[in-house]
């Protein structure tokens, strides 16, 4: 019996929104649809997991990004208009929904934000 495989994209291709398996390293990440998907000529290919983003369980507080084990995010510096999304704040871990409409807080030197959802999650947050 052979192992089912979805449709792999080369790197530098362009896909649609969703979720994207790395199949060497096994790590997903979001693309918006206007991103290509990382990598040279001879990098791993990427499997569709999901058509949209999930909110991964991270603990709150300062956060250490590390490259090889969470992938690479995009941070978004205060003042910047972002599409509507819960937000969280690199240096405090605070989580916000912000609507598309409102500039993220801060000042030049102020923390940056990373996109944790497109939509509003209504549960209590410790």
């Amino acid at each position: 019996m052979t192992a089912q495989h979805g449709v792999r994209f080369a790197a530098g291709a362009m896909v649609s929104p969703g979720e994207y398996r790395n199949t060497q390293t096994g790590g997903i990440r979001y693309f918006d649809g206007n991103t290509p998907l990382p990598g040279g000529v001879n990098s791993p290919s990427w499997e569709q997991v999901s058509d949209h983003f999930h909110a991964h369980e991270q603990p709150v507080g300062p956060q250490r990004t590390d490259a090889a084990s969470h992938g690479t995010r995009v941070r978004f510096a205060a003042g910047t208009v972002v599409s509507p999304g819960e937000y969280r704040n690199c240096e405090t871990g605070a989580i916000r929904y912000f609507d598309g409409n409102t500039p993220l807080p801060g000042k030049v030197n102020a923390p940056s934000w990373e996109q944790v959802s497109d939509h509003y999650h209504g549960e209590m947050r410790r």
